[in-house]
């Protein structure tokens, strides 16, 4: 059978999304028994990078909530398989200087020193490799929901080094504690102040002539990063946030260093007043002060929450909901953990309405298959890279809006055709630095049929449309790894 016809049969499958998908269909066993199944599914699916055969027994056994209070508060956080395979990448625990200094630009990589291009591609790599093989699995999916709510772009001038200490410092440890850490650590980011420009933000004229304040940072703080749009802010407002962060920069180059330093003699002096509260003259005191109003500032909350919300229960959360988690967080002082957990925990997060609602990012498709079909990542570049052709490059998003998340965003016929090219890499073992067992879809088919095949792939019996394409590319000839590829092609894979 040629592979186009089995697209067509894909794209087609995908774009026929029914109410009553799965709706007829289930595992064997009682109808509690099927609906349990189907949550475990629903939560693996959305706090982690994809379920797989271990992990759906292991929360079968501790049960729904305890597995959540574990990776929201876990006892044990060594992961030494996970460690050894993230040796390879030597930037990941450079320092700044170290990172100078192994990694420099254009005239000594020519000597065979690294260029600093490479640092980036090394963090992607290893967060593709964390997606796949990470025990703390929440985290690692607030880490990528968190580097895209706080973006900057890797590929921009110093960023290429500081984007290790940005996810390693600034973003990964701050994830599930208090959301006004999180927030402080991005603003003293290299990253942050080089992205938004606030490195070079200071008060008129004490730069130069033609130095002054710049109001990006202060403007994306307020709109994208704690209030949002319509958080009640003005653009005074703007003004008097930019004004309180002169003085927030970087290092000169001839330190040999790339950190954040605060500069008194950059900074704008005297009193400002931010959404109708005086903040007191203080140097940086002043951010701290501005940080810690937005952190705990009900609209923050709210925003906040319905972030959360669209990306962990659907694209357009009930306000009801969005209350719920909000008071939950404003009640624990903006603690990221304890909102999450009131999410995953809270029965509306498993109403059937919210189950296989929300498209898989190319980061969720391409970790949540290499997930279920045993990929063994002991080189992450080739697979990263698969998902900047899916359409999101990792850590490149140019907006500081980062990427999209919702389906109507994400996918399109086109790109359903890449997915499934995407899923045949997978499932015939062509992707560089990922091995799988290819010999394993043989079998499967020759005990259980398509039925069974996508019952391993996707924990549960597809609709009949998906059984039906499935059989019938079957019957013309379809390779194993094919039709592996089509299950993971099928809308039941592609949403989660």
């Amino acid at each position: 059978m040629r592979i186009p016809s089995l697209v067509g049969i894909v794209v087609g499958m995908t774009f026929a999304l029914s109410s009553s998908a799965g709706a007829d269909d289930g595992p064997p066993g009682s109808v509690s028994s099927i609906a349990e199944e189907a949550r475990v599914l629903h939560l693996l699916n959305r706090a982690t990078f994809g379920p797989t055969a271990d992990l759906v027994d292991e929360v079968h056994r501790v049960g729904r909530n305890a597995w959540v209070t574990e990776q929201v508060f876990p006892q044990n956080t060594a992961d030494p398989e996970l460690e050894e395979k993230l040796s390879i990448y030597p930037a990941l625990t450079m320092s700044a200087s170290e990172l100078l200094e192994n990694y420099p630009n254009q005239r000594k990589a020519q000597m065979g020193i690294g260029r600093p291009g490479r640092v980036p591609v090394e963090v992607a790599s290893a967060n593709l490799t964390r997606a796949v093989h990470a025990k703390a699995q929440l985290q690692e999916v607030l880490t990528d929901f968190w580097f895209n709510h706080f973006n900057i772009a890797s590929q921009d001038g110093p960023i290429r080094h500081a984007v290790v200490s940005y996810v390693r410092d600034a973003i990964r440890p701050n994830v599930l504690g208090y959301f006004e850490d999180l927030l402080r650590a991005t603003a003293e980011s290299v990253a942050m102040l080089y992205y938004l420009d606030n490195y070079v933000s200071s008060a008129p004229g004490s730069r130069g002539p033609n130095s002054g304040i710049n109001e990006n940072y202060a403007r994306e703080l307020l709109e994208l990063h704690t209030l949002g749009v319509d958080g009640g802010y003005t653009q005074d407002d703007v003004v008097e946030v930019a004004r309180a962060f002169t003085g927030w920069t970087i290092s000169p180059r001839r330190s040999g260093v790339v950190e954040f330093i605060f500069v008194p003699r950059l900074h704008d002096p005297g009193d400002k007043t931010v959404l109708g509260q005086t903040i007191r003259s203080g140097g940086q005191s002043e951010g701290l002060e501005i940080l810690h109003m937005l952190a705990t500032h009900p609209s923050t909350a709210e925003f906040l929450s319905r972030k959360l919300l669209q990306r962990f229960v659907a694209d357009d959360p009930p306000q009801s909901f969005v209350d719920k988690t909000a008071n939950v967080y404003l009640t624990t002082g903006g603690h990221i953990g304890w909102t999450i957990m009131s999410i995953l925990t809270n029965p509306e997060f498993y109403r059937a309405k919210y189950q296989g609602n929300k498209a898989k990012t190319p980061l969720e498709l391409v970790a949540s298959a290499l997930r279920v079909i045993g990929g063994d990542v002991s080189l992450g570049v080739s697979a990263s890279q698969l998902v900047g052709d899916l359409g999101q490059p990792m850590l490149r998003a140019e907006p500081p809006t980062g990427w999209p998340e919702t389906s109507a965003q994400i996918l399109s016929p086109g790109g359903m055709v890449t997915r499934f090219e995407f899923g045949y890499l997978a499932t015939s073992n062509r992707i560089e630095g990922v091995r799988i067992d290819s010999a394993l879809w043989e079998p499967i088919l020759d005990l259980w049929g398509t039925d069974g095949l996508a019952q391993f792939l996707l924990g549960k019996l597809p609709a009949q449309t998906t059984r039906e394409a499935l059989a019938t590319a079957r019957s013309e000839g379809a390779a194993p790894e094919l039709l592996a590829a089509m299950v993971l092609g099928s809308p039941e894979f592609q949403l989660q």
